[in-house]
C-alpha cells in the first residue's frame, strides 16, 4: 500500500486513542472512522501487499465499535428506565 495511506491511518489511530482517553463517545466514532478508512483503502488497493489484511482488520474495527455502541446504548436506555421507575415509586 502507499506510504501516504500508512501515514493517514497512523494519524487517525493516534487521534482515536487520544480522543478515547478524553471523550469516549467521540473516540468511538474516531475508531469507527479508522475502520471505515481501512476498509476503503483496503478495497482501493486490493491486490497489493497488506491490502487484504487492512480490509479485514478495518471491517473488524467497524464491527466492534458498532456493536459496542449498540450494547452501551441498550444498557443506558435500560438504566434510564429503571431510574424512572424507581423515582415514580418514591413519589
Amino acid at each position: 500500500m502507499k506510504k501516504f495511506t500508512g501515514v493517514i491511518l497512523t494519524t487517525v489511530f493516534i487521534m482515536a486513542v487520544l480522543l478515547s482517553h478524553f471523550d469516549s463517545y467521540i473516540g468511538s466514532w474516531a475508531f469507527y472512522a479508522l475502520g471505515f478508512l481501512m476498509v476503503v483503502f483496503g478495497y482501493i488497493y486490493k491486490g497489493e501487499a497488506n491490502a487484504t489484511s487492512c480490509f479485514w482488520f478495518g471491517l473488524f474495527i467497524m464491527s466492534v465499535t458498532f456493536l459496542g455502541a449498540n450494547i452501551s446504548g441498550k444498557i443506558y436506555s435500560d438504566t434510564v428506565e429503571i431510574l424512572q421507575e424507581s423515582s415514580q415509586k418514591n413519589e
